[in-house]
C-alpha cells in the first residue's frame, strides 16, 4: 500500500506535469497568414522577413496580398488572416493593435516644376491609390484640408505601381504614396527624370492643425543624399508628415501575439533612416485597443524560461509555473493553517470537557486522608455523579480516549480512597 501512495504521488507530482508540458508545448497553430499590399511594397519584404523568424519555431508564415490597410483590416475581422499591417489614421474598431512597429512618412511625387505646396495640387491628376488601401483616408484628408477634391481636381483610384508608370509618362501629374524608407518604389521615384518629391515646409502647422482634430502624425526629416550620396539623392532636405504602422490581429491567440512582438522587436529595433534605434516596436499613441498579450508584453518583454527554453516550452512551462504559484501554493498554505492551526484548535475543543473533569477531579483529589466523615461522602457523592456523565457521554473523539479513560482511572482510584478514609472514620467513630 505505501508503494502504491508513492506511485501515486510520483504520477501526480512528476508524470502529470511532463505530460501536459509535453501536450501543451506543441498545441498551436502550424500555419498563419499575414495581411501585406502589393508583393512590390516595404511590408513584403518584411513579411518575408518575419516568416524567415517564424520558421525557426516551427510555424509558416503565409503572405496574403491585399488592395491596402483598410482591405487587410476587413479580412482581420472577418478572421481570413492571423495579422495585418495597419498604417495609422485607417484603424478600424474591433481591431486589436499589437504595437507600432515603423513611420511611414507621406510621399507627394509630382512632374514638373510648378507644383511647389499642396494647395498646387488643385486641378491636378492626382493618383490618390486604389479603394482599400490605407493612403485612401489620410490623402482625402490631406487634401480637403486645403480645398481640393474631386469636383476641383481629377482623382485616380490607382495602385502604387501603376501610379508610378502614369506618372513616368505623363499621363497623372502627382501621385500620394505612404510608405517606410525601404520601400522599392522610392529608389526608382527619386531617380525619375523630372520627377519631384513635394517638400511639406508648413509640417508643424499641418500637425498642430490635426491635433485640434485628435488625429496624430509625425514629422521626420530625409536629409540631402540620403538615399543615394553618388547619385545626390535627395538633391535637398526635405519635412515629411508621417503615420505609424502598426501591427494588428483580431483572433490571434496570447502565445502567438507575443511570439509576433518578440519578431517584431527583433526586426524593428534596429536604428531606421527616420527613427533612433529601440524607438520600436512601441506602444504608445494607440488609436485601438491593446491586445491583452501586448500589454504583458510590453510589462515583461522576456522571462527565465524564454531565455532558457525553445519558445512554445517556455510558454507551457510559464504556464505551469503561474498554475501552481496561484493555486498550488494557496491551496498548501491552508493545508497547512488547517494542520497547525485548524486540528489543533479542534483537539483542544474535543478535550474542553475532560479538562473541566480533570479540574474538578484535582480539586476533589486533596488532602482525602485528613477528610472529615461529612466531608469526605460529599466528595464520595460528587465523584459517583462525575463518573456517571463521563460514562454516559458519547462526544469525546477517539483521539482523545486515552485522557478519557485515564480520567475514569483516576476518579476510581480516588473513589477507593475516599472509601478507605470513609471506613476508618466509621471504625474509629465506633470506638467511642
Amino acid at each position: 500500500m505505501k508503494t502504491l501512495k508513492l506511485i501515486l504521488l510520483f504520477i501526480i507530482l512528476v508524470l502529470l506535469p511532463i505530460l501536459y508540458v509535453v501536450v501543451d508545448s506543441t498545441n498551436h497553430k502550424k500555419v498563419i497568414k499575414i495581411a501585406i499590399g502589393s508583393r512590390v511594397d516595404a511590408y513584403a519584404g518584411y513579411a518575408k522577413e518575419y516568416a524567415k523568424e517564424f520558421k525557426k519555431h516551427g510555424i509558416k508564415l503565409q503572405l496574403v496580398e491585399t488592395k491596402g490597410s483598410v482591405d487587410a483590416q476587413e479580412r482581420l475581422l472577418k478572421d481570413e488572416v492571423d495579422f495585418s499591417f495597419v498604417q495609422g489614421g485607417t484603424e478600424k474598431k474591433g481591431v486589436l493593435a499589437l504595437a507600432n512597429i515603423m513611420y511611414e512618412p507621406i510621399w507627394i511625387f509630382y512632374k514638373g516644376t510648378h507644383i511647389k505646396d499642396l494647395k498646387d495640387l488643385k486641378g491636378k491628376r492626382v493618383a490618390i491609390c486604389e479603394k482599400g488601401s490605407g493612403i485612401l483616408p489620410v490623402t482625402l484628408e490631406l487634401l480637403d484640408l486645403v480645398g481640393i477634391n474631386g469636383f476641383n481636381s481629377k482623382f485616380y483610384h490607382l495602385p502604387s505601381s501603376r501610379a508610378v508608370k502614369y506618372l513616368k509618362s505623363g499621363d497623372i501629374d502627382a501621385m500620394f504614396y505612404i510608405a517606410s524608407a525601404d520601400a522599392p518604389l522610392l529608389s526608382e521615384l527619386m531617380s525619375m527624370e523630372g520627377v519631384n518629391l513635394l517638400n511639406f515646409k508648413a509640417s508643424e502647422s499641418y500637425k498642430q492643425f490635426f491635433l485640434k482634430r485628435n488625429k496624430h502624425f509625425e514629422i521626420v526629416t530625409l536629409y540631402k543624399n540620403a538615399f543615394d550620396m553618388k547619385k545626390n539623392l535627395p538633391k535637398q532636405t526635405y519635412k515629411l508628415l508621417a503615420k505609424n504602422t502598426l501591427l494588428a490581429t483580431h483572433g490571434a491567440s496570447d502565445n502567438m501575439v507575443r511570439l509576433m512582438l518578440k519578431i517584431a522587436h527583433k526586426l524593428h529595433k534596429k536604428v531606421g533612416v527616420f527613427h533612433a534605434e529601440n524607438t520600436f516596436p512601441n506602444a504608445s499613441l494607440l488609436k485601438i485597443k491593446q491586445h491583452r498579450a501586448s500589454k504583458r508584453y510590453f510589462r515583461e518583454p522576456s522571462n527565465y524560461y524564454e531565455e532558457h527554453f525553445n519558445y512554445w516550452l517556455a510558454q507551457s512551462l510559464n504556464k505551469l509555473h503561474n498554475y501552481i504559484v496561484r493555486f498550488f501554493f494557496p491551496v498548501l498554505m491552508i493545508f497547512g493553517f488547517f494542520i497547525e492551526v485548524v486540528i489543533p484548535a479542534i483537539h483542544l475543543y474535543g478535550r474542553r470537557k475532560i479538562n473541566r473533569w480533570y479540574d474538578i477531579v484535582n480539586k476533589i483529589d486533596t488532602k482525602v486522608s485528613v477528610l472529615d466523615l461529612k466531608v469526605a461522602k460529599e466528595r464520595r457523592e460528587k465523584l459517583r455523579n462525575i463518573l456517571a456523565e463521563i460514562r454516559s457521554t458519547d462526544e469525546i473523539g477517539s483521539h482523545h480516549m486515552a485522557e478519557f479513560y485515564a480520567l475514569q482511572n483516576q476518579i476510581i482510584n480516588i473513589l477507593d480512597a475516599l472509601e478507605q478514609r470513609i471506613k476508618t472514620l466509621h471504625q474509629t467513630h465506633s470506638k467511642f
